[in-house]
């Protein structure tokens, strides 16, 4: 059975997905910041298919040494899921220097140095997936938004730079971009939003598991995702 690692793991759609790939018998690396809600999810699975990391994106040498000692335990990785992310909406100038480079280092940083841990391994095995979630945000402006908008920019070059490089050794680069999604993201309460303008994390997940799903020679290299009630895509 395959072992993925999946960031943003506590909640919302990084929750849903490792959840989803433990149900079907995969080895899932979760990691996030929130110690409790990623005991929860594992102790869900009492199978210990899921394995809690507890790492902060945004300090670069605690994550390298988090995924170091992961990795030691399980031998390699089959894919990867880039899902955490965080951002605020309010003018670029509200913003203090250490906020934004967090946001950097969350949303394109992490994604940045998390590949280049496990890339070695799926180039050498020939095989090896990683899947990038961006954002609408990534194809276009929104004002108030600019940190987060430019990672997200940032992470749509980075995919697709990578899969020219990486497919001739057999390792697949996806990019999804959804629109608005009903988690905690910005202070929200999964829940709360009405499904008519607002993606369903679980419904997403299943998307995301399909595009992993595609045998070999196949690969979705940008997928974009909107509830039909949202009105700006």
């Amino acid at each position: 059975m395959p072992t993925w690692i999946v960031t943003g793991a506590s909640r919302g759609l990084g929750r849903h997905l490792a959840a989803q790939m433990a149900a079907r018998g995969w080895t899932v690396i979760a990691c996030a910041r929130d110690a409790g809600a990623l005991k929860q999810l594992a102790d869900a699975h009492p199978s210990g298919r899921i394995q809690a990391v507890t790492v902060d994106l945004a300090n670069a040498g605690d994550l390298r040494s988090a995924l170091i000692a992961a990795l030691a335990d399980v031998g390699f990785v089959d894919g990867l899921v880039n899902n955490a992310g965080i951002g605020a909406y309010k003018p670029f100038l509200d913003h203090s220097e250490a906020e934004l480079l967090q946001t950097l280092q969350v949303n394109l940083g992490a994604v940045m140095q998390l590949t280049h841990i496990v890339l070695p391994g799926m180039i050498e095995r020939r095989a090896g997936h990683i899947v990038n979630i961006g954002s609408d945000l990534g194809r276009r402006p929104l004002a108030n938004m600019a940190a987060y908008v430019a990672a997200k920019h940032g992470l749509t070059g980075f995919s697709h730079s990578l899969l020219r490089e990486v497919k001739q050794h057999g390792v697949k680069v996806s990019l999804v971009n959804p629109g608005i999604i009903d988690t905690d993201f910005g202070g929200a309460t999964e829940g709360s939003k009405d499904e008519a303008w607002s993606l369903r994390p679980a419904v997403l997940a299943n998307l995301i598991l399909q595009i992993i799903d595609q045998p070999g020679a196949t690969t979705v290299d940008e997928l974009s995702v909107h509830p039909l009630g949202q009105g700006d895509f």
